[in-house]
């Protein structure tokens, strides 16, 4: 009995850390793929095969990010500023983690290079992200492959 109380415990904690960080992936994504103003196809498909590739986010429920994507997307284009702030609360709580921040900031990249054009909105994007993780822009950006001229 006491051990099935343990594992229930241990499943809500384990589904309470991973909706927060579907969450905040989430955000990365809206805000990443809108920070050109533009929600291109080649960003959502790219944010797709981000899910079915990276092992870190294969455990989260791929439907349920979704329409978590859309809401944020939604939400970043009917309350620009408003969504901005909520959005960027989700990602910072994931500063003192390390391994996920990193993940994220993988994520970010893949979708700003997604359509083979870098703009100045996108690396400001990156920068922002990266702020609000407590990480170093540029040697994300060096660590992710990034273009040295496009450096954040």
């Amino acid at each position: 009995m006491q051990q099935t109380l343990m594992d229930k415990l241990v499943a809500e904690v384990r589904h309470y850390r991973n909706k927060e960080f579907l969450k905040a992936v989430m955000a990365v994504c809206a805000l990443a793929a809108l920070a050109d103003e533009e929600f291109k196809l080649s960003e959502r498909y790219k944010i797709f095969q981000i899910f079915a590739s990276q092992e870190a986010l294969k455990e989260l429920d791929f439907n349920k990010a979704v329409r978590i994507l859309d809401d944020y997307v939604h939400a970043l284009r009917t309350d620009g500023a408003g969504a901005k702030t909520v959005l960027y609360q989700k990602v910072a709580r994931m500063a003192d983690k390390p391994k996920r921040a990193r993940t994220m900031m993988r994520v970010a990249y893949m979708i700003i290079v997604a359509d083979d054009e870098v703009t100045e909105s996108e690396i400001a994007e990156f920068k922002q992200l990266c702020h609000q993780l407590g990480l170093a822009p540029e040697q994300v950006w060096r660590d992710l492959g990034g273009n040295p001229r496009l450096t954040p």
